[in-house]
């Protein structure tokens, strides 16, 4: 048997996540001022070893978080103007409990976040009745509060007013605000991001909104409705 530590014989050796390369952000910056598909068909094994080969050790190491999905390079470009290509490499975490973690890097910086971003109305109904409820939501603020400890924010309410059939004086009227319930943090492009202190930042932040995703898969869970199109 191959010593602890070693691959099994014809088993392709585990790379270890040491953050994205200076070539990374080269690339980006480049497909900034290049961004057709010839161009990216033609530097297209830049990106896979510079973005993609540590984006894919970076899910092996957070493999526990839940499935690990690369998103494709290219954009739909049938119902909106944009460019062909995606001007940022972005994974996420899947637990199959209606919330997850998500990384992106691009030229504005490093962004992480967790929780439910693109809920639909069976979830945001059961997001609102356990907000309602004072015994259920205390385990929420207290899994918000956990996040902002660590660094993370929650964006702006989705809402102007608090949902019809609650008062407007409600005690959590800003929760109910949200239809989503995501912790964020962005980070700027600094030389952390080349080396393994890049993993131990994501990892830290994403440990830090653990409480809010066991608190959403517990009282909001996963659709039972189908996906909009």
């Amino acid at each position: 048997m191959p010593a602890s530590g070693q691959a099994r014989p014809g088993s392709v050796p585990r790379v270890p996540f040491a953050g994205w390369p200076p070539q990374a952000l080269d690339f980006l910056s480049e497909l900034e001022a290049n961004n057709d598909r010839d161009w990216f068909k033609a530097e297209r094994p830049r990106y896979e070893e510079h973005l993609v080969a540590p984006a894919k050790a970076l899910g092996e190491e957070l493999a526990s978080l839940g499935r690990f999905k690369l998103f494709r390079p290219f954009n739909d470009q049938r119902f909106h103007a944009r460019p062909p290509i995606k001007e940022q490499l972005a994974v996420a975490f899947l637990a199959g409990t209606g919330a997850g973690g998500y990384v992106e890097l691009s030229l504005d910086g490093l962004f992480v976040a967790a929780g439910l971003y693109d809920p639909q109305p069976d979830q945001v109904a059961r997001l609102r009745e356990a907000v309602d409820d004072g015994r259920r939501s205390a385990g929420l603020t207290k899994a918000i509060l956990r996040c902002e400890e660590a660094g993370l924010a929650l964006p702006e309410p989705d809402l102007k007013r608090v949902p019809r059939g609650y008062e407007s004086d409600h005690p959590r009227a800003e929760l109910l605000r949200r239809k989503r319930m995501v912790a964020s943090v962005r980070w700027p492009l600094e030389p952390w991001l080349h080396t393994a202190a890049c993993g131990t930042r994501i990892a830290d932040a994403l440990e830090a909104t653990r409480p809010l995703s066991r608190w959403l898969a517990e009282h909001v869970g996963p659709s039972t409705h189908a996906r909009r199109t």
